[in-house]
């Protein structure tokens, strides 16, 4: 039986009665059983709607409470993410000041080993340039020593 057919037989048995003698009385037991059945035909929904305007109070707290701290974690996270970001930009900076400092050096370094290797080429020049001028000398010796023999043979 639906809900709406129990309330039409509340009516009719709680209906406008005529006072007198030969008036129907009320039947109070079937009124307790029409009544039952209407308190387990009222779906759940409805006992949930009444648990809800009943509690409402402690579900505006309880959901003003969620979204603050629902809030507060997601301004945490900013502030978190933020602070990472600073991080990651001053590490960004530092590995680029790292970068130039070592290309720097590695110019230094370059030119400081061109400079080590002109002064090295440079000795070996000078060594080379006396070790020719001896061999050219002793070259002319031999020829010088060549020609007197010659001419003391002849």
């Amino acid at each position: 039986m639906d809900i709406m057919q129990i309330i039409e037989q509340l009516e009719i048995e709680l209906g406008d009665r005529k006072s007198g003698l030969f008036s129907k009385k009320i039947d109070i037991n079937k009124c307790s059983e029409l009544t039952r059945r209407l308190k387990n035909s009222i779906p759940d929904a409805i006992r949930e709607a009444e648990y809800v305007v009943d509690n409402k109070q402690k579900i505006l707290e309880n959901a003003d409470s969620v979204a603050k701290n629902t809030i507060r974690e997601a301004e945490e996270r900013a502030e978190h993410i933020i602070d990472n970001s600073e991080l990651i930009k001053r590490a960004e900076m530092e590995a680029k000041q790292l970068m130039e400092t070592a290309y720097m050096q590695c110019d230094a370094l370059v030119d400081q080993t061109k400079a080590h290797l002109d002064i090295m080429f440079r000795d070996i020049e000078q060594f080379l340039q006396s070790a020719l001028a001896m061999i050219r000398n002793n070259r002319e010796e031999l020829r010088g020593a060549m020609i007197v023999k010659t001419n003391k043979n002849q």
